[in-house]
């Protein structure tokens, strides 16, 4: 049988005085002018069923893991499979994956890249860093929501002590019974020359690693140095890593729990 575009040659070809509307064997109808030897395509629409691929194709990239979790349920096969690269807090869901006995086209995923809460990210880069006192101190009194524990009314406290002491020269620094720091320092500006201020050595924060995730416990340490009678002070977040890993790992079980799909940790 010939080609569709062979009918229109060999009609062409074959010197028709009057243009004509030819079908081909494929249900599609043609203008055939010999003169000018062009032809035009004058199907009716809607006429021919609309060509349907045979297998799917598809990439998707979701936001949150309930997303993924309903995505997955609405598609997922028996082959399907999850690989989550928990270095990248990544997991990519493998529709059509190959079978234990068949090789599939995996043409068909769903990709969720998990992104920070900012909570986290706002932590984060403040991670280990040292700031003047005053910039510290904004810091503390603008995320005091973040901080569980010690009580806010203590923190606001200590932090307004600290934007206070803007000009004075700190000496030392003691830990004290309570397992604060205590900072000496001397005050040329008042009638006393000497003076302390007291801070929490310790944090404990509560955020969500992921956007939309719940509260986390975070832990944390104050850091300081003094420099020319400046103190400087920063926070430094306690194996943060682990936390972050610990929640990728729970959201991974729980995508598994919810939609019987095979996880295995490792990227693709």
């Amino acid at each position: 049988m010939s080609s569709e575009a062979e009918t229109v040659a060999n009609l062409t070809r074959a010197g028709m005085l009057q243009p004509v509307v030819i079908t081909t064997p494929g249900g599609r109808e043609f203008l055939i002018c010999p003169e000018e030897t062009t032809h035009t395509d004058v199907t009716p629409q809607n006429k021919l069923e609309a060509l349907k691929p045979k297998a799917i194709k598809q990439a998707v990239t979701l936001q949150n893991a309930e997303a993924l979790i309903a995505y997955l349920n609405r598609f997922k096969a028996d082959s399907s499979i999850l690989f989550a690269d928990v270095a990248e807090s990544r997991i990519v869901g493998l529709i059509d994956y190959h079978a234990k006995d068949k090789a599939e086209l995996v043409e068909h995923r769903a990709t969720l890249a998990l992104p920070f809460s900012e909570e986290w990210k706002v932590w984060s880069a403040i991670n280990g860093q040292l700031k003047p006192q005053l910039e510290f101190a904004r810091f503390i009194e603008e995320n005091a929501p973040d901080i569980k524990a010690p009580d806010a009314g203590s923190l606001i406290e200590a932090v307004r002590d600290l934007q206070a002491r803007r000009s004075v020269n700190f000496i030392a620094a003691v830990r004290t019974a309570s397992d604060n720091e205590s900072f000496e320092f001397n005050d040329n500006t008042e009638a006393r020359t000497k003076g302390d201020l007291e801070l929490p050595t310790k944090f404990m924060l509560s955020i969500p690693v992921y956007f939309g995730d719940p509260d986390v416990e975070v832990p944390a340490f104050l850091r300081w140095k003094l420099e020319d009678g400046k103190l400087l002070l920063g926070i430094k977040l306690h194996r943060a890593e682990h936390v972050r890993q610990a929640a990728f790992q729970l959201i991974v079980t729980d995508a598994t729990e919810k939609t019987g799909v095979m996880a295995v940790f490792g990227k693709i």
